[in-house]
């Protein structure tokens, strides 16, 4: 009995690890950066990251995703509360008079979508602001 169990433990395993690497396929981040005048949207996933700015007169562009940087933002979102983001409070209210973008940040997981409260653009709650840095960096790249 042990034998078989020692033998069917690698074929687990590996399954087990390839169930992961599809479920990363089914994640993708969307930050959106809205104001009177102008529009960004930055979504990224496992295969790219694409930019569309100012929609309207729209500029899109899209780059191919690495696996580093991937690899990072899976790492950032698992310091994240990702269902509970919708709870967390923004820290300053600059976009209420104009005084900032207007920032919402959309985590698909799955069939599952998560959205955060809008903040301030260059200013989210401080649980998803290593996150929200990495999504910029990946996306300023792009342009």
């Amino acid at each position: 009995m042990k034998f078989i169990l020692v033998l069917l433990f690698p074929i687990l395993m590996a399954e087990t690890c390839s169930q992961n690497k599809d479920q990363d396929k089914d994640i993708s981040f969307t930050y959106e950066m809205i104001t009177r005048g102008s529009r960004a949207n930055y979504t990224l996933n496992k295969e790219d990251i694409k930019v569309v700015k100012n929609m309207g007169t729209e500029t899109k562009t899209s780059e191919k995703m690495t696996s580093k940087d991937w690899e990072n933002l899976m790492d950032k979102m698992k310091e994240v509360d990702v269902p509970n983001i919708h709870k967390l409070k923004p820290p300053s209210d600059k976009r209420t008079f104009d005084g900032a973008a207007h920032a919402i940040l959309t985590i698909k997981v799955g069939d599952e979508v998560y959205k955060s409260n809008s903040f301030d653009h260059g200013n989210p709650p401080s649980a998803l602001k290593p996150l929200v840095k990495a999504i910029l960096r990946l996306g300023e790249t792009v342009e």
